[in-house]
């Protein structure tokens, strides 16, 4: 099937997408008693945390930490949630996969997008802190969803490729916890990435090589550097992003499509 032709099929399916999605938001509070509050609760208390070891028992000299932890906290869980559950969407659907014709990039899609709006619904948490914290509200907060369409686009691509790859290799989540907990301190989540900028690793500067290889560094910096420093982001930093989300989603997807003919003989 012609490219032009997969993507009018994903389109045409898209009333599909929003009942996945419904039962995705569904399904994550079922039998849970604090249900959606659970979404502000969990960084909250993660918020807490970090503060207290990185204000009073390891002091660092970042402003606004609270806020600073937030929004970094916010934007990795949504890139987690994403990501771990794509791995399990076509997997964990065998009987549907194998039963029914659909397109099956819309069950990790739906878990990205189930994901995106739990992050939306938590930023209600930044935008009461940004005021608390003296940081006022300015026209820089139109970056905010465009870095939004950028990170969905990274996590979607990547999650087609785990869930795809997944079907073929079981140890994939294994893997993938590993390279998590790597990732996550690899991340300037409880750090500024201006730090690794006075650090030098043989020819190359740590910041730049951090900025170039690791997407989720560049996007929690530009929420920051939007929300909380009051500045614009780099254009031309702002351009190699959106050239990384893109072409992480295009080989994301491409990847799932050539793999999908054989998911119901591999399940």
């Amino acid at each position: 099937m012609a490219p032009g032709a997969m993507l009018a099929e994903t389109f045409r399916y898209r009333g599909l997408l929003r009942n996945l999605l419904a039962r995705d938001l569904s399904v994550r509070y079922k039998n849970s008693v604090l249900g959606f509050l659970w979404t502000l609760l969990n960084p909250l208390f993660l918020m807490l945390v970090f503060t207290v070891v990185f204000q009073i028992l390891l002091p660092t000299p970042i402003e606004h930490f609270p806020v600073f932890i937030l929004i970094g906290l916010l934007a990795w869980n949504f890139n987690v949630a994403g990501l771990i559950g794509s791995i399990h969407s076509i997997v964990g659907n065998a009987d549907l996969v194998k039963k029914v014709y659909f397109p099956r990039e819309m069950l990790p899609l739906s878990v990205v997008l189930a994901s995106l709006v739990h992050f939306l619904l938590a930023l209600v948490l930044v935008f009461v802190m940004l005021p608390l914290s003296g940081i006022p509200f300015t026209p820089l907060l139109l970056w905010l969803p465009i870095t939004l369409v950028f990170q969905t686009c990274f996590v979607a691509g990547a999650g087609l490729m785990l869930a795809s790859v997944n079907v073929f290799f079981r140890d994939t989540e294994a893997i993938m916890d590993v390279v998590i907990l790597a990732w996550f301190f690899l991340t300037p989540i409880f750090y500024s990435l201006d730090v690794l900028f006075d650090k030098e690793i043989g020819p190359f500067n740590l910041g730049r090589v951090m900025h170039l290889l690791n997407p989720m560094a560049s996007f929690i910096s530009t929420y920051r550097l939007v929300l909380i420093d009051l500045a614009p982001p780099d254009p031309a930093f702002l351009a190699r992003t959106f050239v990384v989300s893109v072409l992480t989603l295009v080989a994301g997807y491409v990847i799932f499509k050539r793999l999908e003919p054989r998911f119901g003989e591999e399940l």
